[in-house]
């Protein structure tokens, strides 16, 4: 008899139901889901990583965000030294200012501030101010105090605002200073008008002899040439000097040692300037440089403007006069007058000395 073959039989589990026929149906959706959301998140990773980590070029958006920084200097100093930077040590001498002084800039958010305000070592005392401004608001303010010539302003950009301090009022300060002139030609010194001062007797230097004056001028007097560098002086109202003497040798080595008396004369007008000046700004304007006769003696005459800004002196621009004279000696002697603005009365007493000068 031939075997017909059976049908296979179907796995069925003990209730005989297919395994996959016992899952739920909402199963299926929650699987999918979850397929979907890693399929999502592997992407966005990758995405990530290729585009890279927005730190890995240095610009975080707390480094990239910038602040303004006002630094103001006030006091009553015609002019200070300035420092300026930030406070992790990158700041620098920014040199002499003319007060008041206002200058914004860039930092960046986090930042610190350093701003010191000097007095010049030939104006000391008075008051000083440094006021740091961190988006138009006061966050520092300091002032010298009666031991101390300097003010300093060190903080962050993130300090908050310190209640109750106005920004300083920036008044009109000193005038900018002009531009330097030296003569190269020759200028024949004006005939300032006016009187002038009485004469009232003749001044003997060790060369020279010269007019002494009266007036508002006291008296003229004998000075020591080692302590003073002249052998005589007469003062008079506001600053006003005369003073005479041998030219000294280090004056004469600067001019080129040779005694050509235009260097002469320049060097010894520098050399007025360097000591009886503020340093570093008190600017030349020469009006008149000439040569000129003084008993048959070879002379040249310099006349300048020294414009500059000191505190405690209402005049901000003297009249210098150096006068150089060959008197057959080894080395030439000099008359240096000084007369300031404020007294321009006394001007006419330039002229006055220097027709008067012969040699002793």
């Amino acid at each position: 008899m031939t075997q017909t073959s059976q049908p296979r039989r179907a796995f069925h589990s003990g209730r005989g139901k297919k395994t996959f026929d016992r899952i739920p149906g909402g199963f299926y959706l929650l699987g999918a889901l979850v397929i979907l959301f890693e399929v999502v998140t592997l992407g966005a990773v990758g995405l990530a990583l290729a585009v890279g980590d927005p730190s890995d070029d240095g610009a975080s958006p707390d480094k990239e965000r910038r602040v303004e920084v006002t630094y103001i200097a006030t006091g009553d100093h015609p002019s200070v030294d300035l420092t300026v930077g930030e406070a992790n040590g990158n700041h620098e001498p920014h040199g002499v200012v003319i007060l008041p002084y206002r200058k914004t800039v860039e930092l960046a958010a986090g930042a610190g501030f350093y701003l010191e305000v000097r007095s010049r070592e030939d104006q000391d005392g008075g008051t000083l101010t440094c006021t740091v401004l961190v988006g138009g608001k006061v966050v520092q303010q300091a002032h010298s105090s009666p031991d101390s010539s300097s003010a300093t302003c060190v903080g962050s950009t993130e300090d908050a605002p310190q209640r109750g301090i106005p920004v300083p009022t920036l008044t009109p300060g000193a005038s900018p200073l002009p531009e330097e002139r030296r003569l190269t030609g020759t200028v024949k010194v004006p005939d300032y008008p006016g009187e002038g001062s009485p004469v009232i007797g003749t001044v003997t230097d060790s060369s020279l002899n010269y007019a002494e004056l009266g007036g508002t001028w006291d008296r003229s007097r004998t000075l020591d040439p080692v302590f003073d560098g002249f052998t005589r002086k007469q003062e008079g109202r506001q600053r006003a000097l005369v003073k005479s003497t041998q030219v000294d040798e280090d004056i004469m080595a600067a001019a080129g040692g040779t005694g050509e008396l235009r260097g002469v004369a320049g060097a010894v007008m520098d050399e007025r300037r360097r000591y009886e000046y503020p340093r570093d700004q008190a600017v030349l304007v020469d009006v008149a440089s000439q040569p000129l006769k003084v008993d048959g003696r070879d002379a040249w005459l310099l006349v300048s403007e020294i414009h500059f800004h000191k505190r405690g002196v209402p005049s901000t621009m003297d009249l210098n006069a150096v006068l150089v004279v060959d008197t057959g000696r080894v080395r030439p002697s000099v008359l240096w007058v000084v007369l300031p603005e404020t007294n321009k009365k006394l001007w006419p007493d330039l002229n006055t000395l220097v027709t008067s000068v012969r040699l002793r």
